[in-house]
């Protein structure tokens, strides 16, 4: 057995005192360091490579070197909304297309035969015969080229026989005729308004007497009859089968049958003929107001029958100094149409006499009262 040299042992000594020496200097160095209350992986490592440079004093440890990572922020869940409404434009109602006019033709004493029973007594007029026409014939041909004119320009057109649909409504009425007579020299157009002229009515009138008179050249006959004011067809508070009373209306002669002159107009130039009628109706539309719906109103003045004991004169025109066309008394009945500046034009009836004329609106409403409801005309 080999026994242990003196300088080995020694050396032994040597060693375990260094390394004695090297734990303590690391314990103290350990002491230094901050507390922190979790040390990671990276640290350690820092910490072991400081302890095995501590010995060398002229040498700074090396800062740490982790990396910091940016929190990564957990996205907040928004509040749902409520989907908005998608904007919309305020709706704009479409324009209204204005409706068309409507005008009513009549054709005078076509279909006749199948007039009402109210009016059966019209039954058998066929209107004048002359020379191989008939007023039907010349009425009808010249209605219809009035109808066609009248489409073409937009007008929504009724052709009507001797039957009137009960109170007819409509922009224009114009009932279509041709005159007689026995006197061969008599000629010319007449022109005339229901007796109570509203406004319409007159305007009526006004637009085809310029555009009728001026488009065929004819004469105007103002020889007015009380059949023509007092038109069935104009008679809405007699019949049921009659224009409304706010339909505009007029009825037209267009010339004398019995005159060869006339004649020869209506049945050669029978187009030109219904381009007046035409003329005038459409003046008449293009000039009104639609809005206008007093114009569209009658007057309406009381009926009235002259007190006993009282005289009521009837004069020519609305002045005292002009002829007394008749004096009204006791059961003579007043139905004024026309009202001006204190005088009344009215239709006066009694004792088998008819007149039309002008009488005092204060002697009227002092010796007159009003009268019982009748069917009379006007």
């Amino acid at each position: 057995m080999l026994e242990p040299k003196p300088y080995s042992s020694w050396l032994m000594r040597v060693l375990l005192l260094a390394l004695v020496v090297l734990a303590l200097a690391a314990c103290r160095l350990v002491g230094t360091l901050p507390q922190t209350p979790a040390v990671d992986i990276s640290q350690l490592a820092t910490v072991t490579v400081v302890a095995m440079v501590a010995r060398q004093p002229d040498v700074l440890p090396p800062e740490p070197t982790s990396t910091t990572v940016a929190p990564t922020a957990t996205p907040t869940a928004l509040p749902t909304l409520p989907p908005s409404p998608t904007p919309t434009a305020t709706p704009i109602p479409p324009t209204a297309t204005p409706a068309p006019p409507r005008v009513g033709i009549q054709v005078g004493h076509w279909k006749t035969e199948e007039l009402p029973d109210e009016l059966a007594r019209l039954r058998t007029s066929v209107g004048a015969i002359v020379g191989g026409y008939t007023e039907l014939q010349v009425n009808l041909d010249i209605a219809q080229r009035v109808v066609a004119l009248l489409e073409q320009q937009g007008v929504v057109v009724d052709l009507l026989p001797a039957t009137i649909p009960p109170a007819y409504l409509a922009d224009a009425f114009v009932s279509v005729h041709a005159d007689g007579s026995t006197s061969t020299g008599r000629r010319g157009y007449k022109l005339a308004t229901p007796w109570r002229t509203s406004r319409a009515s007159a305007h009526l009138y006004n637009a085809m007497q310029a555009e009728y008179g001026a488009a065929t050249g004819l004469p105007l006959d103002d020889a007015i009859t009380f059949n023509m004011r007092g038109y069935y067809a104009f008679s809405y508070n007699r019949h049921t089968h009659a224009i409304a009373r706010t339909t505009p209306a007029v009825i037209i002669e267009m010339g004398f049958l019995s005159n060869p002159q006339d004649r020869a107009f209506m049945l050669e130039r029978a187009d030109t003929v219904a381009q007046g009628i035409v003329n005038g109706i459409l003046r008449y539309l293009n000039e009104r107001d639609p809005t206008d719906l007093a114009a569209l109103e009658p007057p309406n003045f009381d009926r009235r029958e002259v007190l006993p004991g009282s005289t009521i004169p009837v004069y020519a025109t609305a002045s005292e100094n002009s002829a007394i066309l008749i004096t009204a008394s006791e059961g003579f009945t007043i139905t004024p149409f026309e009202e001006r500046e204190g005088w009344y034009y009215a239709f006066v009836r009694g004792q088998d006499q008819r007149v039309v004329g002008w009488i005092s609106k204060a002697r009227y409403e002092s010796q007159a009262r009003v009268a019982t409801p009748t069917v009379t005309n006007p």
